[in-house]
């Protein structure tokens, strides 16, 4: 259970001076401006050198708690982040933070190429807070971590990108603060190295210390966070549990896609005319119940003739993909397709898809070139309305995304029977 507020945030706001080229006013010019005759004009282009990060933002992170931070590029993720890790000041507002914090935000950040990796271990780690002595008594868990000890006494400028990653990564997982502050950082290395850190983040979260978490991987933050924080434009959009926080975000992107309206879905050889959601009756919708088939009908235009042209259909839930198909799937893809404008259905098939928030995104394009991409186009939602789910898969809280289209079956093995069988063989 969470105890007292370890992170208190109230009303953060930061600003940031936008980079300009240098003008050139006459003597005139000068003057009003210097007079007041020019105060207002003056005064606007002052404001239009400024942009706010992050503005009036609060929030408390409770000890023991894994808060995750969702948001589009430039929400004020990252520099949320560097206030509370007293990077950067905030122009407004204060952060109070208890207990000991560690913070990865850039791994590798302070790693100097031509010194060794095991000079880089040392280096980095001070640089993260850790005593001379804490490093020299975890460097050989560090270095087993990273995979790299036949490398450790080569200059770090000899490292391949991989290499510079593992070692930066390892170095920032042996610290032990009180409150960790991760931005975006498991994306490392191999597959099998960012399981590898994945697992080593979800024992540290586990032991009972508390996490504020960025990441762009709604998968991450489902698996590994209790609540969410949604921030958009600098301001907090919505906070609460990671499926209402996750549903909140699809809401945003989907409402910013019907204002850009499918202008940005065009190309000089093809676009997309619409995207819709129906039932198998053909009804439009953006609500299923789990007994219900979902068709997604794609309208799109051919400018000229193409060969080897195909659609592409991605279903994401939470924001983690877990369906693509083309429509070339059945049939042989090198094609020659006429100009003109068709309509693509794709039909998912009635309890496959569990419970939950759908975002389903459209690519039109060949092997060679992709013409236009249409991602997080259009959302719907899959309910538990006419089921009884309780002693089922079909459960949105299990683990996983699908319902699987397998069966089971069980029999029953009578041992002493299969005994008596194998003795009748032997005679």
């Amino acid at each position: 259970m969470a105890g007292k507020p370890v992170i208190v945030a109230e009303k953060l706001a930061k600003q940031y001076r936008i980079g300009e080229t240098a003008s050139y006013d006459t003597i005139a010019e000068a003057l009003r401006r210097r007079f007041g005759g020019d105060r207002r004009s003056a005064e606007a282009r002052e404001e239009a050198r400024h942009i706010w990060a992050l503005h009036d933002v609060s929030f408390e992170v409770r000890e023991g708690e894994i808060v995750g931070v969702i948001g589009r590029n430039g929400a004020g993720k990252s520099t949320l982040l560097k206030i509370l890790s007293r990077i950067t000041a905030p122009t407004r507002g204060r952060a109070t933070i208890s207990g000991r914090v560690g913070s990865l935000l850039e791994v590798g950040t302070g790693f100097q190429p031509e010194l060794t990796g095991r000079e880089n271990v040392f280096l980095n780690g001070a640089i993260l807070g850790m005593s001379r002595a804490e490093i020299a008594r975890k460097f050989d868990d560090i270095v087993a971590f990273s995979e790299i000890e036949q490398f450790i006494d080569t200059p770090v400028k000899r490292y391949s990108s991989g290499m510079h990653s593992r070692l930066a990564f390892a170095v920032a997982a042996h610290l032990e603060p009180e409150i960790l502050i991760v931005d975006e950082v498991l994306a490392v290395g191999d597959v099998a190295f960012q399981k590898k850190c994945l697992a080593k983040m979800q024992a540290f979260m586990q032991s009972g210390r508390t996490v504020l978490f960025v990441s762009h991987s709604m998968g991450s933050i489902a698996e590994l966070c209790s609540s969410a924080i949604l921030l958009d434009r600098g301001h907090i959009a919505h906070t609460g549990s990671v499926p209402q926080v996750v549903e909140a975000y699809l809401t945003l992107l989907n409402i910013d896609r019907r204002t850009d309206g499918l202008a940005a879905f065009d190309d000089r050889d093809a676009s997309i005319l619409g995207i819709d959601i129906r039932s198998e009756g053909g009804k439009s919708s953006r609500t299923f119940d789990l007994t219900e088939g979902v068709a997604i009908e794609i309208r799109y235009r051919l400018k000229r003739d193409l060969f080897g042209f195909q659609v592409s259909l991605s279903l994401s839930r939470n924001l983690v993909e877990i369906v693509r198909t083309f429509d070339t799937d059945g049939r042989e893809p090198m094609q020659s397709c006429g100009r003109g404008d068709y309509v693509c259905t794709h039909v998912v098939p009635p309890r496959f898809l569990k419970a939950g928030s759908y975002s389903v995104s459209v690519t039109l394009g060949t092997p060679e070139r992709l013409m236009v991409n249409a991602e997080n186009a259009i959302t719907f939602e899959v309910e538990e309305l006419s089921e009884n789910t309780r002693h089922r898969g079909y459960q949105s809280n299990r683990p996983g995304h699908v319902i699987s289209p397998g069966t089971w079956s069980t029999e029953r093995i009578d041992s002493h029977a299969v005994g008596l069988a194998e003795r009748s063989k032997a005679t």
